[in-house]
């Protein structure tokens, strides 16, 4: 009995060892097939990981490709507008030199009949005498003269029109610069007739205190003393340079500024004692003549002088009369 119950143990043992060796081997084999299954999945997912960069990156290239065929198409569409322009331009020009072929046509027209007229007019004129075609033929000589003439004068014309366009944008920096200086002189001279207008006031208002300053200390109450400004008539000769010159008109003035570059210099007359676009005066150095000036620009108080001839340079301070 106890051999068998001892039997049956082993057989129950064996068997159990035999479950235990089967269910590991099925386990491993499970985890073997688990660990290539995961691994299959991480190659496939590297795979798609890749493949997504690929996408990514040809996604990119194609939108930079739709970028760039937006801005070419962006650019063929202004091509297009321009060539649509230009193809109007065309048009247009095209009507134009229609017109133009007409009107030419209309002219060869007339000046086929006029040639028909003076084919039949020489051929009258062939008949005549060749007393009466000589006044004619001297006639046609002193015009073609004249027309020689007219056409050199035209040329010498034209030279001089174009000397005249130079000129003309030399003056025009010129005057350009000389209204610049002209405004900064303007400016200065506010700020000096305002400055000299302040002098005026304080050398002709005064502050008068009372005889009774000194006794103020005595009293209760203490009285500021009075300000007392002379009046207006008592400042005339203190008044403003601007005023006196507008009141007492000067027929001497001064050099302000000389610009060089330019040959123009700056005075202090100006349309305030009468002077006008065109005036001429003349420059002294200690009471000789040194140069001869033109007025070209004429302000309240100074002017600017074209130099016209100089004998010694001018200065800042000579005297212009």
């Amino acid at each position: 009995m106890r051999e068998k119950i001892r039997l049956i143990i082993i057989i129950s043992l064996g068997a159990m060892l035999a479950v235990s060796i089967f269910t590991g081997l099925q386990t491993y084999s499970a985890k073997r097939a688990l660990e290539l299954e995961r691994n299959n999945w991480i190659d496939e997912n590297a795979k798609l990981a890749k493949k997504v960069e690929e996408a990514i990156r040809e996604r990119k290239e194609l939108q930079d490709k739709v970028s760039a065929l937006s801005a070419d198409l962006d650019k063929a569409s202004q091509e297009k507008q321009d060539f649509q322009k230009q193809y109007e331009l065309i048009i247009k020009e095209r009507s134009d030199l229609l017109e133009k072929v007409k009107t030419l046509q209309r002219n060869n027209e007339q000046l086929r009949g006029d040639l028909s007229n003076l084919q039949r007019e020489k051929q009258r004129l062939g008949q005549s005498s060749e007393s009466n075609l000589a006044p004619i033929r001297q006639e046609n000589a002193q015009l073609k003269q004249q027309l020689d003439n007219l056409n050199s004068l035209k040329t010498k014309l034209e030279t001089e029109l174009g000397q005249l366009k130079g000129e003309k944008s030399v003056l025009d920096q010129k005057l350009n610069e000389i209204d610049s200086l002209l405004e900064q002189k303007l400016t200065r001279l506010r700020y000096l007739s305002i400055k000299e207008e302040l002098d005026a006031i304080r050398g002709n208002g005064t502050l008068e205190a009372p005889a009774t300053q000194p006794a103020q200390s005595e009293k209760d109450s203490v009285e500021l003393p009075p300000i007392v400004v002379k009046p207006q008539t008592q400042a005339k000769p203190d008044s403003p340079a601007w005023q006196r010159k507008a009141a007492n008109v000067r027929p001497t003035g001064t050099v302000l500024e000389i610009n060089k570059e330019n040959k123009f210099i700056i005075i202090d007359l100006g349309n305030n004692v009468g002077t006008k676009l065109g005036d001429t005066f003349k420059v002294y150095k200690q009471g000789a003549p040194i140069a001869n000036i033109e007025v070209i620009q004429v302000r309240q108080s100074i002017s600017a002088c074209d130099i016209k001839e100089e004998i010694t340079p001018v200065e800042a301070g000579d005297i212009v009369r």
